[in-house]
């Protein structure tokens, strides 16, 4: 009986020991979370943030706005003294895939009336560790982001500012890929693309740039991302943006 589980327990750890393996060597993240969702893992994070949030105190008289997205996410401040509500949804590190897999949990639970989406730069950073898999990466990056602005626009009804990919700075201990910079270039063409009128463009990748297309030293805190004066900056294209949501939204109703 003994040498039966331990040849059962040997099979497992085989098993286990074959499939760690070959996630590390996935190139598509997706697939690779729908397997750690298979093993119980929770590879979009719902756990940071409650699924029914407790919406007593909101006050409903204010639009509520969702900044949406990932590190760079994180670190956007809402704007103090508007007639705004601001709740943030970022989580570090996280994918497209992530981001569009944790949407209906963590955004449209909130329902919102506007969503501030940053999404993009983690894909492209695989293009210096996956180099021969550029395309799959960009495309996956432009399909994801579509599906998340559909989602929120269609599903949620939310009205969506979508924002460029940040640029990148400069980092003395990481040498970003060139491939990276002109992949941001491509997605956020596409980007732009998207606009429409329920889907909002918040050029970052203008406001931030210099004339090489990299993060002004001033707006730098690192290679990914924004110091204090990057989110000034885009805080008061971001005012203009939800005066107008404002504004128009006070000419329906006074018609």
């Amino acid at each position: 009986m003994n040498k039966i589980y331990f040849t059962i327990a040997i099979i497992v750890i085989l098993i286990c020991g074959y499939l760690g393996l070959n996630l590390g060597l996935l190139d598509d993240r997706a697939l690779r979370n729908s397997i750690n969702e298979l093993l119980g893992s929770d590879p979009y994070e719902l756990k940071t943030y409650p699924v029914n949030p407790d919406l007593s105190k909101r006050d409903l008289n204010k639009p509520l706005v969702v900044f949406f997205g990932d590190s760079r996410t994180v670190d956007w401040p809402e704007i103090p003294n508007i007639p705004f509500e601001f709740i943030n949804r970022g989580i570090n590190g996280q994918t497209t895939d992530q981001v569009l897999g944790r949407l209906s949990a963590h955004v449209a639970s909130l329902s919102p009336q506007i969503v501030v989406v940053q999404v993009g730069v983690n894909d492209l950073a695989d293009l210096a560790t996956l180099p021969n898999a550029p395309r799959n990466i960009i495309n996956n990056c432009k399909q994801n982001i579509q599906k998340i602005v559909d989602k929120l626009a269609k599903e949620v009804k939310a009205t969506v500012i979508l924002t460029t990919i940040f640029p990148t700075g400069e980092s003395q201990s990481f040498q970003w890929p060139e491939e990276a910079d002109r992949a941001i270039i491509e997605v956020n063409q596409f980007i732009k693309s998207l606009k429409s009128d329920r889907v909002i463009i918040l050029d970052s990748a203008a406001l931030l740039a210099d004339e090489r297309g990299k993060v002004r030293q001033i707006y730098s805190r690192d290679l990914l991302h924004l110091n204090k004066q990057g989110y000034t900056m885009l805080n008061e294209e971001l005012l203009k943006i939800l005066t107008n949501y404002r504004n128009s939204n006070s000419r329906r109703l006074d018609s």
